[in-house]
């Protein structure tokens, strides 16, 4: 941690405090409040999860793919900070995972997938998501799941900021700022990242042996090597401008501009011999993402309209500098410009009914270009229309039991996939302890990303949608009393999905799609959440989550060698847990969080005769410890964070080493 740092920080705090301060202001306990209110129709038989926002502002170094990872469970893989991370729900694909921000479906049209570690969670005041056919409710194929995220609208009028700084090890240096004023109708917001790292931390490389040799060349020792994570660097700024109006007839015009610039070095492999002085092998993207829209509130009737644009473009450079002249090995462009317009209706037609519609249109333009040693040139430069529409009927004919039925329809291009239906139904069990019995069936449909149908070489333009159905039954209930409360959930899940598409070799010595799987996708998701008032200004929070994930590929062997029917999928663990406890007493938090994961196998045929057959089960702890100082016209937070407290080696993906223990320390001033 440089000197100049740290004279950063002695400065912010000196300014934070009013002159002549010697304590805090006096901190007032008060009672908690009970609030009553009837189930939500929306949420007939839905299975979700919805992400604490205390969760979401732990700490600023942290994107949603840590959020997902830590108190969901999703299984996040991952490169390490600041590198690609994908999301899969229940053991399928990063791209059977559907994305909306602010009502914007924001997945890739290029690869179908999102990239959750280029989302910080400070920019995000909303995560919810849907489990299985549950997604279908607000948007198509997500035969695994869907996440919403969504930013909100300050609520307080006046002027509201709000600086955190934060020092981390291997040169980590966070910043975050936000700037808020409402008044009257008119509200604003403006959120500013910025994130750099040398990210070059060190690891024992197992993949490396290094003999030891006598003075006659005899071979008496071996070890592995102590070696820095190599080209591993990033850079990210992040800025979030929001508008809001609120009009005289229960309406509100909301305007969400973003904008994300990131370099990134990619990191070599544990495997790789290379010297990183020697090569560059570097990513940069421009992203921005706009939403213009009209919401519309009365007792019984809802309307929202929204119009939005998405701009993104990524370079990547792999290049060697051994000469004087810089000499490239792969150079690869991608532009897409996503043009998205929407409308939805929620409609009270009785107290008994609900009656929702919907429609929404894409237009994707994907333009990508490359020179590698297979090809060089323009990959393809394609254009798309996307469109669906839904209707939703919720029934509620007793008080205890309440159906839903949703039926979608979607196009893509001059293709359509068949009618997407979805049944829900939930009963209540035992009103004092909210106990809620849910099941739901349904089919859904993904159709090809861009990559699938047009890259060169390798492209199949006559790739099927993959069909999914889906059935879920479980129960969720909530006990409040005066000192604690306790909620929770567990559900029981079962998934078949058909023409799976998957990426393989082919006899010309580049990768090809086809759709070559059967999945049997099932298993367990169980969740809960506690609070007790211990004393009086101390109070215990835990939340727990656990998935038990079997993922079996039940398709026909392409071959007589192919051992792979009946196995788990690759990189999919079959069990999963997160526990995270948070002690709170006057001005202190003391919060700590364990993650599990199984092992996961790396070969279809889940052998396990070499190391790199399969990645060793791991945990992980994370503790932090937080002071908060209250005075007249601010507050002032101190946190010290350590990452990796015993300090274990593990992977997420093969040859990609984590971090060891390591250090961060944030400093927070709000006004």
């Amino acid at each position: 941690m440089g000197i100049s740092k740290l004279h950063i920080l002695s400065a912010l705090l000196t300014l934070a405090m009013p002159a002549g301060a010697q304590k805090p202001a006096r901190s007032i306990s008060l009672d908690d409040v009970v609030i009553v209110a009837n189930r939500k129709m929306k949420d007939v038989g839905v299975e979700k999860t919805v992400i604490d926002t205390v969760a979401l502002r732990d700490n600023i170094s942290l994107s949603i793919a840590d959020i997902l990872s830590k108190n969901s469970t999703l299984f996040v893989k991952s490169y390490g900070r600041a590198t690609e991370s994908t999301a899969e729900f229940r053991g399928t694909s990063p791209s059977h995972t559907q994305v909306t921000w602010n009502g914007m479906r924001i997945n890739s049209p290029m690869l179908g997938t999102v990239d959750f570690s280029t989302i910080p969670s400070y920019f995000i005041d909303d995560v919810t998501l849907y489990h299985g056919g549950s997604s279908i409710n607000i948007t198509g194929g997500g035969l695994g799941g869907a996440v919403e995220m969504k930013t909100e609208p300050v609520t307080s009028d006046g002027l509201h900021g709000q600086y955190v700084v934060g020092i981390g090890s291997y040169d980590t240096y966070d910043q975050f700022l936000r700037l808020a004023y409402r008044k009257k109708r008119w509200s604003s917001s403006t959120r500013i990242a910025y994130a750099t790292s040398n990210n070059d931390f060190r690891y024992t490389n197992y993949d490396k042996k290094v003999d030891v040799r006598d003075d006659a060349g005899n071979v008496i020792d071996s070890y592995h090597p102590r070696e820095s994570n190599k080209s591993g660097y990033f850079k990210d700024f992040h800025a979030l401008q929001e508008v809001y109006y609120e009009t005289a007839h229960s309406g509100r015009l909301g305007l969400n501009v973003w904008y994300t610039y990131n370099k990134r070095g990619l990191p070599f492999l544990s495997v790789d011999y290379k010297d990183d002085a020697d090569f560059v092998n570097e990513q940069k993207a421009n992203t921005l993402r706009s939403v213009l829209s009209w919401d519309y509130h009365r007792t019984a009737f809802n309307l929202n309209v929204k119009g939005g644009y998405v701009y993104h473009e990524t370079n990547y450079n792999y290049y060697t500098t051994r000469t004087s002249d810089r000499t490239s090995i792969t150079n690869s462009q991608s532009y897409t410009n996503t043009a998205f317009l929407s409308g939805n209706m929620d409609w009270d037609i009785a107290p008994q009914w609900l009656f929702t519609a919907g429609t929404s249109l894409y237009y994707n333009h994907v333009k990508s270009a490359d020179r590698s040693p297979f090809h060089s040139g323009d990959n393809f430069d394609r254009e798309r229309m996307d469109g669906d529409a839904t209707v939703q009927v919720r029934w509620r004919p007793l008080p205890p039991l309440s159906f839903a039925a949703v039926l979608r329809g979607e196009t893509h291009g001059t293709a359509s996939v068949p009618l997407i239906p979805a049944f829900f139904a939930d009963y209540i069990l035992y009103k004092p302890w909210n106990v809620v019995l849910k099941a739901s069936v349904s089919k859904n449909y993904r159709y090809p990303s861009m990559d699938d149908l047009y890259f060169q070489p390798g492209g199949n333009p006559d790739l099927r949608a993959e069909k999914g159905f889906t059935y879920d039954i479980g129960m969720e209930w909530g006990i409040k009393r005066k000192a604690w409360l306790l909620k929770g959930n567990v559900t029981f899940f079962d998934s078949h999905i058909t023409d799976w598409i998957l990426w393989t070799p082919d006899t010309k010595g580049y990768w090809s799609p086809s759709n070559v799987k059967k999945v049997h996708n099932y298993g367990i998701e169980a969740a809960a959440n506690g609070e007790a008032r211990i004393a009086k200004e101390m109070k215990l929070s835990l939340s727990m989550n656990y998935a038990w994930t079997p993922s079996i590929n039940k398709g026909e062997n392409a071959d007589s060698n192919d051992a792979s029917y009946g196995r788990q999928l690759c990189y999919v663990p079959k069990y999963s847990a997160n526990i995270c406890g948070r002690l709170q007493w006057t001005s202190w938090t003391l919060a700590c969080q364990w993650n599990f994961y199984s092992e996961r196998y790396t070969t279809t045929s889940n052998e396990v005769n070499y190391i790199t057959d399969k990645l060793q089960a791991y945990y992980m702890t994370d503790c932090s410890l937080e002071k908060r100082f209250t005075m007249r016209q601010a507050e002032l937070l101190v946190k010290l964070a350590v990452n990796n407290v015993f300090n274990r080696e593990y992977v997420t993906v093969l040859s990609r080493p984590m971090p060891g223990r390591n250090y961060e320390i944030y400093l927070t001033v709000k006004l």
